[in-house]
């Protein structure tokens, strides 16, 4: 049960943007994962007998890296109280390849839509601007479809821009948005 607990933990912490942490909420984790880590290790040895399913060596360490991928600046240690930590750890991340577009898409979104927009970018191209769909010929950051976007950026008044300019593509993206929401992305239940 508990591991299965733990995998479901692992794919919501996925699926969900990071969310940051105190460094008192982030001592309180390490602590807990030192704990599963020592049980995980007591059962791959064989040390303990036990009727109840645990979580593996893989899946503990699978949630340690990711903890660290959502604090990029946490060095994996337990963390003295800092005058920006909290200000640190509050701080979503999506990878270098798709952060390197926030300044961008908080140029064309409003601040309370720009993670979820990063989630866009994140699921959609990974980050690549160069990105195609060899199937429906989606394309850029937000893989706007070809059959739509002579008409999407001309209303949104980057009219004969290419798909492929990432400022093009984030300001469509950020038109599209207003004048009807996150229903043109399937992937934005991933992006709540």
């Amino acid at each position: 049960m508990r591991s299965l607990i733990v995998a479901l933990l692992l794919v919501v912490a996925v699926a969900l943007p990071a969310h940051g942490h105190t460094w008192r909420e982030l001592n309180q984790w390490l602590e807990g994962w030192h704990r599963r880590l020592a049980d995980a290790l007591s059962h791959a040895t064989g040390d303990t007998l036990s009727l109840y399913p645990y979580a593996g060596l893989e899946a503990v360490f699978a949630e340690y890296d990711d903890m660290r991928r959502r604090h990029p600046r946490w060095d994996g240690t337990f963390q003295a109280s800092g005058a920006d930590w909290a200000e640190v750890s509050s701080i979503t991340v999506f990878g270098d390849r798709v952060e390197r577009w926030r300044p961008l898409v908080a140029a064309y979104f409003p601040a309370g839509q720009v993670d979820r927009a990063l989630c866009i970018i994140h699921h959609e191209s990974g980050g690549n601007p160069d990105a195609h769909h060899s199937g429906s010929g989606a394309s850029g950051l937000f893989q706007h479809l070809p059959k739509y976007w002579e008409e999407r950026s001309r209303k949104a008044g980057w009219a004969g821009a290419s798909v492929w300019d990432p400022e093009a593509n984030v300001a469509v993206a950020a038109w599209l948005w207003r004048v009807g929401g996150w229903g043109h992305w399937t992937v934005r239940g991933r992006c709540m």
